[in-house]
């Protein structure tokens, strides 16, 4: 939802270092003691490598993707950092159970291994690594972490609202919440003393997120190094360049991996009620929060992500609709109505 924070030049190359030996020290699976160490140290080493040789004329094209930031984006999420939890301001509190019942269906429909015991021994990212991509202050993340995952990457290029997502981690809410969802559910890999299986990482795209990752297993990462799940939800519409964050995400990948993202759609309804009531009648989004020309159809992002990748497929898509009346924020998936908010699913085949 936010994007990199400016940072004094460094050298390039020192960043790049000092990044990739944090990355070396990846805990274990099991093992969450050094995952909050993991995200504290590299977000401000990875958002300051970012901005290293920004203003040299002679930067490359892969330098170029791994800014895939506005500036202007970055400070008008971090100015809401501050009431990123509380639902009056931010919609996507409201909207935040339909996104993770579509991640769950489609998990369970499409990843799961033995689907006769998906219901009675595992919750539906179990022994799975995660990437949120556009974290925001943590809402999808945490919920991410309570479905099972092994370990979840909160990442954000803005790293204020991330410092917000650390501390609501901690919060008494969220451990009890974590502790809540797993006592009717044997053998669920969650670690009960809190939500300490999320490393957040802020301050750096996710391009720049990719190539340090895998620097150092060039030209293929092992598959066990890549993501099971990648989410993006509410955050192309947000970037210069959609297709390079996309592309990136899905280099994350392991075969059979999912990419889940999701936007507002281009259309007049969406004008009406993602700009004019959300914005300037309800005052439910902050002025200026959404460019209409900045939407994308369901087509236009398929097309983005199994044009340039012959191994993606796309394999759900639904619309997220809000039910009358609409200031009560409440919303439902509707695969038929995807004129507004919706959500896609894209696996990678091999």
């Amino acid at each position: 939802m936010a994007f990199a924070l400016l940072q004094p030049p460094l050298r390039r190359d020192h960043c790049r270092a000092s990044l990739l030996r944090l990355l070396r020290k990846r805990p274990v699976a099991g093992r969450y003691a050094n995952t909050r160490t993991f995200g504290n140290r590299a977000s401000s080493t990875a958002a300051n490598k970012i901005n290293a040789g920004g203003g040299s004329s002679s930067s490359s094209s892969s330098e170029s993707k791994s800014m895939n930031a506005s500036q202007c984006e970055v400070n008008k999420f971090s100015s809401f950092a501050s009431s990123w939890w509380d639902s009056r301001n931010n919609p996507l509190v409201g909207m935040n159970p339909i996104r993770v019942k579509f991640i769950r269906d489609v998990v369970q429909e499409f990843q799961f291994s033995n689907k006769a015991n998906q219901h009675a021994m595992q919750l539906p990212l179990h022994n799975k690594q995660v990437l949120d991509i556009g974290c925001g202050g943590g809402l999808l993340t945490e919920s991410l972490s309570r479905l099972g995952a092994t370990r979840v990457f909160g990442l954000d290029a803005s790293s204020k609202v991330v410092e917000v997502a650390k501390s609501h981690s901690f919060h008494n809410s969220s451990r009890m919440a974590s502790i809540g969802n797993i006592t009717n559910v044997e053998n669920a890999d969650i670690n009960q003393s809190g939500l300490t299986n999320i490393s957040y990482v802020g301050g750096v795209t996710v391009e720049e997120f990719a190539t340090t990752w895998q620097l150092e297993s060039q030209p293929n990462v092992p598959h066990n190094e890549l993501f099971d799940v990648i989410t993006a939800l509410e955050v192309v519409e947000h970037v210069p360049n959609p297709s390079s964050l996309l592309h990136a995400a899905t280099s994350l990948l392991k075969p059979n991996g999912i990419l889940f993202v999701s936007t507002i759609n281009r259309t007049i309804k969406s004008y009406g009620m993602a700009i004019v009531a959300a914005e300037y009648i309800t005052g439910k989004v902050p002025l200026g929060t959404h460019d209409w020309n900045h939407f994308f159809s369901p087509k236009e992002i398929e097309s983005m992500i199994c044009k340039d990748s012959n191994s993606m497929r796309q394999v759900s898509v639904s619309g997220m609709v809000l039910k009358p009346p609409f200031v009560n924020m409440q919303w439902y998936l509707s695969p038929e109505d995807t004129d507004i908010n919706w959500i896609g699913a894209y696996q990678k085949q091999h």
